[in-house]
């Protein structure tokens, strides 16, 4: 794999709407672990690409949940010019949620007897973005029907075939591609990375971003719907996935219509305390928390996952497919 150390440095400072809730929203415990990003409390390392340079991104907590304010550390191979660095200004925003208000789901719901503890404790989370939608297609496709320990490791192949690694801070990070990249690449080739059915998933929806058929700066300013809409063009993206993306890459917090079965299972033990109970009770008690179903959703369900990191919770590992 190529390698490359980012040695410039400029630093910016980003005051997010209140709350802002940092490790809550840099760091998802039920995420899958990929090379490209590190966590520590206070602290986020990520790598991306924008406008064809690589970067290096080192976020660092400087202010509370209700008096946010990040410090950003930008590393790349060459100085970066002012008209570069104003045109990512807004991405970043975009990407790590800086201006999204959930203030009226943390004070409407504070009282509510099943989350109002999870709200105390998480104040100021939001979904985050932190990829661009191409990357986050391709870490949904290494997702589908594999373990986490095989999902690593194809994502891992990806990168050694068509990423790179970056030196900056200290730190090894994998980086994405463009998708122009693995457009120069074949089906075959990419099944002998061992990816299987994948390979065509990840051909198609290359080739779609290549050619430009999908614009994600054009899909931001469209209302719910109409993103729903296109991003069932997406080849190999079904309704589960798409109801992700709504909310993990376009803040729409009101969007839970499907219970995946695992997901399923675990809200029944959480909610319910019951091993399973059908989708349609849990979606029938998201009812209360109106606009904000899917938010209220994601505060239950990260929450569980930030207590996995300090307790072993047993009937959650059965669950977990590792």
């Amino acid at each position: 794999m190529n390698h490359t150390n980012l040695q410039c440095k400029i630093k910016l400072f980003f005051t997010p709407k209140n709350s802002y809730n940092f490790d809550g929203n840099f760091h998802k415990p039920s995420h899958f672990p990929s090379s490209d990003n590190i966590w520590e409390e206070g602290k986020y390392w990520i790598t991306m690409i924008w406008k064809e340079q690589e970067l290096g991104l080192k976020f660092e907590n400087k202010g509370t949940i209700n008096k946010p304010k990040i410090k950003l550390n930008i590393y790349s191979q060459k100085p970066l010019s002012k008209e570069f660095v104003e045109s990512l200004i807004p991405e970043i925003r975009w990407r790590f949620n800086f201006d999204q208000d959930i203030s009226y789901f943390c004070k409407n719901f504070r009282n509510d007897k099943v989350i109002s503890p999870i709200i105390k404790r998480w104040e100021g989370m939001k979904p985050i973005a932190a990829n661009s939608l191409y990357e986050t297609l391709i870490i949904y496709i290494v997702l589908q029907n594999a373990t986490i320990r095989r999902s690593v490791q194809m994502l891992e192949n990806l990168f050694k075939k068509f990423g790179k690694k970056v030196n900056f801070d200290n730190k090894d990070l994998s980086i994405f591609w463009e998708p122009k990249k693995m457009m120069s690449s074949t089906e075959q080739k990419l099944r002998d990375l061992k990816v299987g059915y994948r390979a065509k998933f990840f051909m198609k929806i290359t080739e779609q971003f290549a050619n430009k058929k999908i614009d994600e700066f054009i899909l931001r300013k469209m209302n719910k719907e109409n993103v729903k809409e296109e991003m069932l063009k997406l080849y190999g993206i079904g309704p589960a996935s798409v109801e992700y993306l709504l909310f993990e890459d376009f803040y729409f917090c009101d969007s839970l219509e499907t219970i995946p079965p695992w997901e399923q299972k675990i809200i029944s033990r959480l909610i319910f305390n019951k091993k399973l109970v059908s989708t349609e009770k849990i979606l029938d008690f998201f009812k209360r928390f109106k606009g904000w179903e899917k938010l209220a959703f994601h505060y239950i369900w990260e929450d569980v996952f930030w207590r996995r990191k300090h307790e072993h919770i047993e009937w959650l590992e059965k669950e977990i497919r590792l």
